[in-house]
């Protein structure tokens, strides 16, 4: 089934939120047309997939409906104006359940619009439904759960990892040009890496976290997914709470996709090639995709530097000690109270937050302020960093779960720091498996990263493939 492009005879844009955004401003695509063609192909192909818990097709037509009405009528907002997106089912949609993946909140209704997405309705954004989730976004893929798992596009047989996995699947499959998701060790990076999409963990702080149900609250961030660049930059643009932007550093600048094109030229980019060069995960695809983006970079006018940061292990251990708790801290009344409400995965993952003290909780707070800084002073040498995202293409669905699966991401420190991190596409294995890299920023300087980010993939040329239409590949049902 053809992605929901305009009808026979019109020009066809790419699916993305750019070239769409074209074609609705110019008139020769209606957003009502777009909208009904993502409801049509996810009636039609999600049931493999999985990606989404709720479509409300009749709400997304009628704002279809008033924006094209207003497109016509001159009022055209902005880039995202017509342009159906989906919304991880964490963050609350006014009048959809919030369910986080749990049964029992099946009949939760939002009352209002979380911020991100209120934002998204006032650039004219069209909201789709809710993507799925892990239960609680504490854990990877249940095979177990109340709704079915989510499977990656690209085989359906592997996993799309981590909690945005409905977002990435949903994006990659072309069910929605962008969705938004939410992160607190990777979540956003991860599930973008394996399912082949860009994804965006901004600076802390720069995109509202109201109307989310929380994880930890000291490092859950929103952010975007969707096919390019370029796309997650029109989605971050739309969704800039002005509130972080007074706190924002000296001389932040919102990112703009006309300055996109500013490219790498003149840019001094790190490597801590120590994090994953020696680890015995590394597969050769992921190797193999660094190297040509680290041949490219030069190419590009860039200038790279070897360099130190602090020891993975360090990082993830301090994450853990600040999140866990605070998991447990969320959920914990309820875990106490309704055990049955929570599967076996998640119970267990709460707990282990329960067993944190207070001394160790507090000692890694004081822990992360110090890496923050000794990350700040590398970074005064460097303007980005580059590294992979994931050790490893997607592993069997459900991996997480299994006995001795081991932690294949290297996303956590940069949640720890609260650093703008963008995964982008740098290749594919021989089965076809997307890899990916990820350019690390300085805080609030999110414009300059997705400048980078935008100037790399084009220079990387991944972004002609997708998933085949009837995903026909894995054997998954």
């Amino acid at each position: 089934m053809a992605l929901p492009v305009p009808p026979a005879g019109a020009e066809r844009p790419e699916f993305t939120i750019a070239a769409l955004a074209r074609h609705i401003r110019a008139g020769d695509l209606s957003p009502v047309a777009l909208t009904r063609g993502c409801i049509d192909r996810i009636a039609a192909l999600d049931g493999r997939i999985a990606s989404f818990n709720c479509v409300a097709a009749e709400a997304a037509l009628s704002e279809a409906r008033r924006a094209e009405a207003e497109i016509a009528g001159g009022g055209w907002r902005g880039p995202m104006h017509g342009i159906p997106v989906g919304i991880k089912d964490l963050i609350d949609v006014a009048g959809l359940p919030t369910t986080a993946q749990a049964a029992h909140r099946r009949d939760h209704l939002a009352r209002r619009d979380a911020a991100a997405v209120a934002m998204l309705r006032r650039a004219g954004a069209v909201i789709l439904g809710k993507t799925a989730t892990a239960e609680y976004a504490v854990g990877g893929t249940r095979l177990d759960g109340p709704w079915p798992p989510v499977r990656n596009p690209w085989n359906l047989s592997r996993d799309p990892s981590s909690s945005s996995s409905g977002s990435a699947a949903a994006v990659a499959a072309g069910f929605v040009p962008g969705a938004l998701g939410t992160e607190t060790a990777g979540s956003i990076r991860a599930p973008a890496a394996w399912c082949g999409t860009a994804g965006l963990k901004p600076t802390d702080g720069l995109v509202s976290r109201a109307g989310v149900l929380p994880v930890s609250r000291t490092m859950d961030c929103l952010g975007p997914l969707a096919w390019t660049v370029e796309d997650c930059t029109l989605m971050l643009s739309a969704m800039i709470s002005q509130d972080a932007a007074d706190r924002a550093l000296p001389g932040f600048r919102a990112p703009d996709p006309d300055r996109l094109t500013g490219g790498i030229a003149g840019l001094r980019i790190g490597v801590p090639r120590h994090l994953y060069e020696d680890h015995p995960q590394l597969h050769p695809a992921v190797a193999a995709g660094m190297e040509r983006a680290l041949a490219l970079l030069p190419q590009l006018g860039a200038g790279l530097q070897t360099l130190r940061i602090a020891d993975h292990a360090l990082y993830s251990r301090t994450a853990k000690a600040i999140t866990w708790p605070e998991e447990y801290a969320e959920h914990g009344a309820e875990l106490r109270a309704h055990p049955d409400r929570f599967g076996a995965t998640t119970r267990s993952r709460l707990q282990d937050g329960r067993a944190f003290s207070a001394a160790e909780y507090i000692l890694a707070l004081r822990l992360r302020q110090e890496l923050i800084r000794a990350l700040d002073e590398t970074m005064r040498g460097v303007d980005l960093l580059i590294l992979p995202t994931m050790l490893t293409p997607a592993q069997p669905l459900g991996y997480e779960h299994q006995p001795g699966a081991i932690d294949t991401s290297l996303t956590r420190p940069f949640n720890l720091t609260g650093s703008p991190a963008l995964t982008l596409c740098s290749g594919h294995d021989s089965d076809d498996l997307p890899v990916a890299v990820q350019l690390i920023g300085r805080r609030f300087e999110d414009d300059l990263l997705l400048a980078a980010g935008h100037a790399l993939e084009t220079a990387l040329d991944t972004r002609n493939r997708r998933p085949v239409d009837a995903f026909p590949q894995g054997g998954g049902q």
